[in-house]
């Protein structure tokens, strides 16, 4: 009798230690999920709800030539939303900026905006933002990879300017 005893005794216990571990080593499976650590994103689009938002910025404009900036579209057709140069020119007379779409980096074919005559040595800002309501709005529906192009026009020399400009784009 004491030997069933002390049989059934060790049984639980070592039933008792299995379950224990078996209880230890099965750890709810938690899906992967990933995190950014700051509100900067690197990445040039960003994707939510099923649309992707594309985005560019230059960190300086072009010097001695008309054309101080250009950004090129997504690799898709895209909507223009929203683009903008700031700037700080040294010219000697007036010029105004031109923005474009055009198959180069180099050329302005479809007009976007112009800006006012803009005073020498002054600084500026020219922003599009892209309305539905506007006339023209497939002007600003971009073929893949095609360019959004800021020149500058008039004026006496060269163009030294600085400053940045910014696009956004939603896929099509």
């Amino acid at each position: 009798m004491e030997n069933i005893k002390t049989f059934l005794i060790g049984a639980l216990v070592v039933i008792a230690g299995g379950l224990g571990i078996f209880a230890i080593n099965t750890v709810p499976v938690m899906p992967q999920v990933g995190a950014v650590s700051s509100p900067d994103i690197s990445s040039p689009y960003f994707s939510f709800g099923g649309v992707r938002q594309w985005a560019a910025k230059t960190s300086s404009l072009n010097q001695a030539t008309t054309t101080v900036c250009a950004i090129q579209s997504p690799v898709s057709t895209s909507t223009l939303q929203f683009a903008s140069i700031q700037e700080t020119i040294s010219t000697t007379t007036a010029s105004t900026l031109v923005m474009a779409k055009a198959a180069s980096a180099y050329a302005t074919t479809t007009w976007l905006n112009t800006s006012d005559a803009i005073s020498a040595n002054a600084q500026y800002t020219l922003a599009l933002p892209a309305t539905t309501t506007e006339t023209g709005i497939d002007k600003y529906i971009f073929a893949p990879s095609q360019w959004l192009v800021i020149s500058q026009q008039g004026g006496v020399g060269t163009f030294s300017p600085t400053g940045t400009c910014q696009a956004v784009w939603i896929q099509n």
